[in-house]
């Protein structure tokens, strides 16, 4: 048997929820037990034997990051647990929605329905607590077609949508063309393309011009060469001023040197996966992680 090596438990007051995988629409029974047991055993994904403690007991969080392309299933699980999830200080949502596409096959919930999980976290939260994202951008192309693909064609629908329920804001990035990506999509017929840095500022003037008229502000995430176009600016996903001004409450800030080297984020604690149930259900064809095989 393997010896699995376990440090102290690790206190973070912000834990992630996550990067690496939709916990928020296809693991919330299991998030909801780790809650109540106050704990939850993280796997380093680049290191199996090391197992890290993390603390999720109230007092030592301060505020739950939530990634996710469906809220569906954590708001139905936190109307039936809310003095659970109200022990906690805070909670934020990375909330995605990119326009349906051949890529997406199975995130099977409407656009509309999304929107309407969008205004309901706003309600609830307030927009403080919500970053809406557009993530990634992707190009492509099918093979043996020289047809120049995109995943944006419902763009100018979305952001007149989120404007409306009073978003300000869109976190977006152009996909990372990793070459396990690279060979994921082509074993699904599919060639990823990775437009030239002119290119890219080119595509961005035309969608700033629609986000412009919908006074929703473009911040680039992780990717600082797009940051050098007049009225893009660098995202912080995960925001420690902001998070101070939810819970009203000073928390540290330390740059997360654990993401990539031009990552905007505070530091955080993932607890999330990418293996085992980990493996995510979406199973979308850019992933860069490990989605469920097919």
């Amino acid at each position: 048997m393997e010896k699995i090596e376990r440090k102290d438990i690790i206190k973070s007051p912000i834990i992630s929820c996550s990067r690496r995988t939709d916990i928020p629409a296809l693991l919330m029974e299991w998030v909801i037990h780790r809650m109540k047991e106050g704990y939850v055993d993280v796997v380093n994904p680049f290191n199996r034997k090391q197992v890290n403690r993390v603390s999720l007991k109230p007092n030592d969080v301060r505020c739950f990051v939530w990634w996710s392309k469906n809220f569906g299933e954590w708001i139905n699980t936190y109307n039936n647990n809310r003095d659970l999830f109200d022990s906690y200080r805070g909670h934020t949502f990375q909330f995605t929605i990119n326009s349906p596409s051949e890529l997406e096959k199975n995130i099977k919930i409407s656009l509309e329905e999304r929107f309407k999980q969008l205004k309901w976290l706003v309600k609830e939260f307030g927009l403080l607590a919500i970053n809406y994202r557009y993530d990634p951008i992707i190009f492509y192309k099918k093979n043996g077609s020289n047809n120049i693909l995109n995943n944006l064609g419902n763009f100018k629908h979305i952001i007149e949508k989120v404007s409306n329920i009073g978003i300000r804001e869109m976190i977006f990035s152009f996909a990372t063309i990793y070459s396990k990506v690279k060979n994921r999509m082509n074993a699904r017929g599919y060639i990823p393309i990775d437009p030239s840095l002119e290119k890219k500022k080119e595509i961005l003037n035309e969608l700033k011009l629609i986000c412009n008229n919908f006074d929703v502000q473009m911040k680039a995430c992780c990717q600082p060469n797009l940051i050098e176009i007049e009225g893009i600016e660098q995202s912080h996903c995960i925001d420690a001023y902001k998070i101070e001004q939810l819970i009203n409450e000073k928390i540290p800030k330390i740059k997360d040197t654990g993401q990539r080297k031009d990552c905007g984020c505070f530091k955080s604690k993932d607890i999330g996966g990418y293996s085992g149930i980990f493996r995510c259900g979406h199973n979308c064809d850019y992933c860069y992680a490990s989605p469920a095989k097919r």
